[in-house]
C-alpha cells in the first residue's frame, strides 16, 4: 500500500523553546551540510558532522522518524540520504524554528515552492494574495494557528497524479471542510493558506489554518486521525476500496469465529456444562464487591482491589481460543489501515493490555451489575427485521398507485403504455358495432383514431434504437395528426415534449397539449358510443362505428387522476373509472381497485379493491394479477395463502414477460421482473436473472433498479464487486428519491462494512430518512438510541422514532425493552408490548418469562406464568431459553453461568465491531467538572485530548 504522511500541530505565539533551537535557524541560513558536499561521493557514508546533526535533530524532533527520508537513511546512511533527511526535518519544523510571520514568508518563497502568481501561497479563491498582509495577520492573530503538512513519495505522487500545483490545490480545497470540521471551526470563520513544495523526493503541501474567532477551534488526536484519513481516502480511493474488500473478508472471518463461539457457549449452557469455574468464582466475587462499593460503578472510580478483580476477569476472558483468534484478526485489520500512513509494523500488546479495549473493563462491570436486574441482559441474538420489512419497496413500489405505465409530471416518461388500447383491441365485431344515424354525427373537431400515420409515429418513439432524427420525424407525424384533431396524437405529443428525446424538456408545451387533449376527450365523450377508431384494411371496406365509451371514460379518468391538462381531482377520476369499469374495461377496473385500496378519492375499501383487482385479472391484466397475489401474500382482506399467491404471481409473471417479448417493457417493468426473480414470486428464485433485470432498469435511470443493482455491485455476492460503480448507482437512486438507497448508504456508513466508517454522517443520513417518513429508518434509529452502543443512549429519541416506525413485532419488542430502562421504567407498558408481539417474536415471550421468573418493580414473581412463557419461547425455536427451563430452581448459579456467557458475548462484539471509545464506552459518562477542567487546560495550548476518565 502506498504511504502517505500527514503531520498536524499548532504555531506557538511565544518564543519558548525556540531560543534553544537557535543553532538550527542559523544552520538554515547557511545550509551547511544540507546539500551534498562539493566533489564528494554522494553514495559515500554520511559524514561525521551529518551524523551528529541528524542525531541532534532526531532528539529534538522525534516524530521525524516517520518521514520517508528517515526510512531511506536507515536503509542506506549515505551523504545523499543524510542531506535529504536534514533538509526535510528542518523544512517540516520551520514553524517551530521561526516566527509566524517569517514562517509564512518561508512557505511562500523557499526553494522548490511552485509559484501561484508572484509567490507560492494560495487559498480558496483565485484572487492574488497579499503576502505581506497575510504574514502580519497571522503573526498578530491572538488565537491558535495550526499547520498541516501532507507528503507523498515522488513515485506515488506521479502515479496518483499529484505531481503538480493544480492537483494539490484541488485536493486541499476538497479537504478543507473536513479540516474545519475536525478542528471545530465554523466554515464562515475559517481562514486558510497553503503552498505546494515540489521536492524531488517527496512533493508535499503546507497548510495554515485558523479561525477569525480567536476563541474557536481545537484539535484532538482523534481529529488529526480524521484529517489524515480524509486525505488518504481522497488520494488513494481505488487502493482503499481494495483494502475495504480485504477487510470485509477479515470481518466475515471474525463474524464466523464469533458465531462459532456463540454456538459453543449456547451448547455448553444448554447442557449445563460451563467449564469456567474460575471465571464463575471471579464474577461472584466482583458482584459482591460492586454491591458493597459506594459511589460511581465505573472502573476509574473503583478501589484497587475491585479493579484487580475486573482485570483478572478480562485476562481470563482473553484466554479463550476464539477470542484470541478474533483479536488476531482485529490486529491484522489495524495493521492494514496503518499501512496507508506508515510502513512501520505495529507492535500489538495482549488484548487485556490494549488501550483500544479499555472500555471492556466497564463492559464487565455493567454486565455483572445487570445480575441485579436480570431481565435487562444480553440475548444470544437480537430479533431482527426480515428483508421484506426492511425493504419498503417490496410492496409499495411493486404495487403501483393508479397505473404502472402512466407517469407523473415529474417522472421520466416512457412510451410504453401497456394499459393503452391499440387499434387491434378494437377490431370490429358485432358486439361493439352500432347503427349510425347521419343526423347524430359528432359535431366536435376532435376524434380518436389509430391511423397509419399515428401508428408510424408510435413505432419511431417506442423503438429503443431511435435517434434524434427519428423522434423529430415522429413529432411531425403527431403534429399533422393533432392539427386534424386526433386526441391520441395530441396526448402523445404531451409525453414527447415532457422527455428529453427532442433535446431539452419543454414542460410548458407539454402542459399546453395536455390541456388540449383533455378538452378533446371531454368534447368527444358524449358521442363516444359510436366512433371510427381505425382505418380500412382495403379499399372499399365498409367501416362500422365502434362503441368507445369505456375507453374515453378511462382516459378521462386518468387525466383527472394525475392532473394532466386539468386540475387533479380524485373524486371525479373515481367516477370516470367506475363508469368504465362497469363496462368491463380491464384497465379502468385496475385503476379503480387502486383507488379503493389506497383510499384515494374514496374511503379505503379492501373488499371493493379485491373485487375489481380480480375482475381486471380475469381479463388478463398482469398488474391486477400481481395485486391479487400480494393481497393473498400479506393476508389483507383475504386469508393469507402462499399457494394461491404464487398462482397469481405466476399469471402476472407470464403477462409481464409477454409485454417484454412485445418490446413493451419499460424501466418499471424491468424492475418488477427483477423483484419477482429475486424473491421467487411466481417462479423459482433466480438472483442472476434478477440482477440482469435490475441492471436493465438501472440503465434506464429507474430509481429502484439503480438501488438494487448498486447494492448488488457493492455487496459482490452474486456478481463481481465494483464499489465505485455501485456507489454511483446508489447516489443516483438517492437523487431520484429512493429512500431505500439513502437508508442503505446511511447504514453502511454506520457499520463501515464496505466503505470507510463514518458514524456521524450515517446517523445524519438515517435521521433525514426518518424525518422524511421512512418507517424502517425510524425503527433503526429507535434501536440505535435505545442500545446506546454507537451513539450515547437517548431514550427520548428512541421513543420518538419507535413511535414513528411501523407497528410490528420488532418495534413492539423494542418498546418492551425501552420501558424496562430506569429512565422510562413502566412495567405494565413493557409487559403489554411483549405480550402483543409474543406470537411472532420468540424473544418477547422469553422476556416475559424472565420478568415473571425474577420479578420486577411493581410486578410479582409468578413461576407458573414464567414457565408458560419460557416454554412458548423454547417451542418457537429459542434454544437458549431451554437452559432456563432446565435450571429454573437454581437461580443464583444460573445467573452466574449466564453472566459469564454474557461476558464472552459482549467481548466478542467489542472486538467484532471495534467498539473502543466511540462505541462501548459511550454509555459511560465521565465526571463533568473534571472533564471541563481538563478541557480548559488542554485548549489553552491548542490541543485537547479526548480521553474518558474511566481507567
Amino acid at each position: 500500500m502506498p504511504k502517505l504522511i500527514v503531520t498536524s500541530r499548532y504555531l506557538k505565539s511565544g518564543s519558548g523553546k525556540r531560543k534553544q533551537l537557535y543553532h538550527y535557524v542559523k544552520y538554515i541560513a547557511t545550509r551547511e551540510g544540507s546539500v551534498p558536499i562539493p566533489n564528494a561521493n554522494e553514495t559515500a557514508p554520511a559524514t561525521k558532522s551529518q551524523q551528529e546533526l541528524i542525531s541532534s535533530l532526531l532528539h529534538d524532533f522525534p516524530d521525524s522518524k516517520e518521514l520517508f527520508e528517515y526510512e531511506d537513511y536507515q536503509k542506506n546512511p549515505t551523504i545523499k540520504n543524510g542531506s535529504a533527511l536534514i533538509s526535510v526535518i528542518l523544512d517540516r519544523n520551520m514553524d517551530r524554528l521561526t516566527s509566524r510571520e517569517n514562517y509564512v514568508g518561508y512557505l511562500a518563497n523557499r526553494p522548490g515552492t511552485v509559484k501561484f502568481g508572484s509567490h507560492g501561497l494560495f487559498s480558496q479563491s483565485d484572487e492574488p494574495i497579499n503576502l505581506e498582509k497575510v504574514a502580519k495577520d497571522i503573526a498578530n492573530h491572538g488565537g491558535n494557528v495550526w499547520t498541516h503538512v501532507v507528503s507523498l513519495r515522488r513515485d506515488n505522487a506521479q502515479a496518483m497524479g499529484y505531481d503538480n500545483l493544480k492537483a494539490w490545490r484541488e485536493l486541499v480545497k476538497r479537504q478543507i471542510s473536513n479540516i474545519a470540521k475536525n478542528q471545530k471551526i465554523d466554515m464562515a470563520n475559517l481562514k486558510w493558506y497553503a503552498a505546494f513544495h515540489d521536492k524531488k523526493t517527496n512533493p508535499h503541501v503546507h497548510i495554515i489554518v485558523y479561525s477569525t474567532n480567536e476563541r474557536e477551534g481545537f484539535l484532538t488526536n482523534h481529529g488529526i486521525e480524521k484529517i489524515r484519513s480524509g486525505f488518504a481516502n481522497d488520494i488513494y480511493a481505488d487502493e482503499l476500496h481494495h483494502l475495504y474488500a480485504q477487510q470485509t473478508d477479515l470481518r466475515n472471518q471474525m463474524k464466523k469465529e464469533s458465531e462459532q463461539l456463540m454456538k459453543q457457549l449456547a451448547d455448553n449452557i444448554s447442557q449445563n456444562d460451563v467449564d469456567n469455574a474460575e471465571l464463575i468464582d471471579l464474577v461472584a466475587k466482583l458482584h459482591e464487591q460492586l454491591n458493597s462499593s459506594k459511589g460511581k460503578k465505573v472502573y476509574g472510580y473503583l478501589k484497587a482491589d475491585v479493579k484487580k478483580t475486573v482485570d483478572e476477569i478480562f485476562i481470563r476472558l482473553a484466554e479463550n481460543e476464539s477470542i484470541q483468534k478474533m483479536y488476531s484478526l482485529w490486529c491484522e485489520m489495524e495493521q492494514q489501515k496503518h499501512d496507508v500512513y506508515s510502513s512501520a509494523k505495529l507492535q500489538f500488546p495482549k488484548l487485556a493490555d490494549n488501550k483500544e479495549f479499555k472500555s471492556v473493563k466497564n463492559m464487565i462491570i455493567r454486565t455483572v451489575l445487570d445480575m441485579n436486574y436480570p431481565v435487562i441482559d444480553v440475548e444470544i441474538e437480537e430479533p431482527d427485521p426480515t428483508e421484506q420489512f426492511a425493504n419498503d419497496d417490496f410492496y409499495v413500489d411493486i404495487l403501483p398507485k393508479f397505473d404502472e405505465s402512466e407517469q407523473s409530471e415529474n417522472d421520466n416518461v416512457i412510451f410504453s403504455d401497456n394499459d393503452d388500447l391499440t387499434a387491434e383491441d378494437f377490431t370490429w365485431n358485432d358486439n361493439n358495432s352500432v347503427t349510425v344515424n347521419v343526423d347524430d354525427l359528432p359535431k366536435s373537431k376532435y376524434y380518436l383514431k389509430w391511423s397509419s400515420s399515428y401508428q408510424e409515429a408510435c413505432k419511431l418513439i417506442y423503438n429503443k434504437e431511435s435517434k434524434l432524427e427519428d423522434f423529430q420525424k415522429a413529432e411531425q407525424f403527431l403534429l399533422n395528426e393533432s392539427r386534424s384533431g386526433n386526441v391520441l396524437a395530441i396526448q402523445d405529443l404531451c409525453k414527447l415534449y415532457s422527455t428529453d428525446k427532442l433535446g431539452e424538456k419543454d414542460e410548458k408545451k407539454s402542459f399546453s397539449f395536455y390541456e388540449e387533449a383533455f378538452q378533446g376527450f371531454m368534447e368527444i365523450e358524449p358521442d363516444s358510443d359510436f366512433m371510427f377508431p381505425y382505418e380500412p384494411k382495403f379499399d372499399g371496406q365498409i367501416m362500422k362505428p365502434v362503441n368507445m365509451r369505456s375507453y374515453v371514460w378511462y382516459r378521462t379518468g386518468k387525466m383527472q387522476c394525475y392532473g394532466l391538462g386539468t386540475e387533479q381531482n380524485y373524486e371525479k377520476a373515481f367516477q370516470w373509472f367506475l363508469k368504465s369499469a362497469q363496462e368491463d374495461n380491464k384497465f379502468a377496473q385496475y385503476s379503480l381497485a387502486n383507488l379503493c385500496y389506497y383510499g384515494t378519492g374514496v374511503e379505503k375499501d379492501l373488499p371493493q379493491a379485491f373485487l375489481w383487482y380480480q375482475k381486471s385479472s380475469s381479463q388478463g391484466q398482469p398488474y391486477a394479477s400481481y395485486a391479487v397475489a400480494q393481497l393473498y401474500d400479506k393476508g389483507e382482506y383475504v386469508s393469507k395463502n402462499a399457494e394461491t399467491a404464487q398462482g397469481y404471481y405466476k399469471v402476472a409473471l407470464l403477462g409481464f414477460l409477454k409485454l417484454e417479448n412485445k418490446d413493451q417493457a419499460d424501466d418499471n417493468l424491468y424492475y418488477k421482473l427483477g423483484s419477482m426473480f429475486k424473491n421467487g414470486l411466481g417462479t423459482e428464485a433466480d438472483i442472476s436473472k434478477a440482477i440482469d433485470y435490475f441492471k436493465r432498469s438501472a440503465e434506464m435511470n429507474n430509481k429502484n433498479g439503480l438501488y438494487e443493482y448498486g447494492k448488488a455491485l457493492i455487496q459482490g455476492k452474486h456478481i463481481e464487486a465494483d464499489l465505485n460503480k455501485g456507489l454511483e448507482c446508489i447516489e443516483k437512486a438517492i437523487k431520484l428519491g429512493n429512500t431505500n438507497a439513502k437508508r442503505f448508504l446511511a447504514l453502511e456508513f454506520i457499520s463501515g462494512g464496505y466503505f470507510p466508517q463514518d458514524i456521524e454522517k450515517g446517523i445524519a443520513m438515517l435521521t433525514e430518512c426518518a424525518d422524511e417518513g421512512d418507517s424502517f429508518a425510524c425503527f433503526k434509529l429507535g434501536q440505535i438510541y435505545l442500545k446506546g452502543e454507537i451513539v450515547p443512549q437517548d431514550l427520548e429519541r428512541a421513543e420518538k422514532y419507535l413511535l414513528l416506525a411501523e407497528d410490528n413485532e420488532f418495534t413492539q419488542y423494542a418498546f418492551g425493552k425501552l420501558y424496562l430502562q430506569e429512565e422510562k421504567y413502566d412495567i405494565q407498558k413493557a409487559v403489554d408490548y411483549f405480550e402483543k408481539s409474543a406470537d411472532k417474536n420468540m424473544w418477547s415471550s422469553y422476556q416475559l418469562g424472565r420478568l415473571y421468573l425474577f420479578g420486577a418493580d411493581e410486578l410479582e414473581k409468578d413461576k407458573e406464568k414464567a414457565v408458560e412463557w419460557l416454554t412458548k419461547s423454547a417451542n418457537d425455536g429459542n434454544e437458549y431459553v431451554q437452559n432456563m427451563l432446565n435450571n429454573i430452581d437454581d437461580f443464583e448459579n444460573m445467573l452466574l453461568r449466564n453472566t459469564v456467557m454474557g461476558l464472552f458475548v459482549n467481548l466478542s462484539r467489542c472486538i467484532e465491531d471495534n467498539y473502543s471509545q466511540k462505541q462501548c464506552s459511550l454509555k459511560i459518562q465521565t465526571d463533568r467538572k473534571l472533564r471541563k477542567m481538563i478541557q480548559k487546560r488542554k485548549s489553552g495550548i491548542g490541543i485537547r485530548e479526548e480521553q474518558n476518565m474511566t481507567n
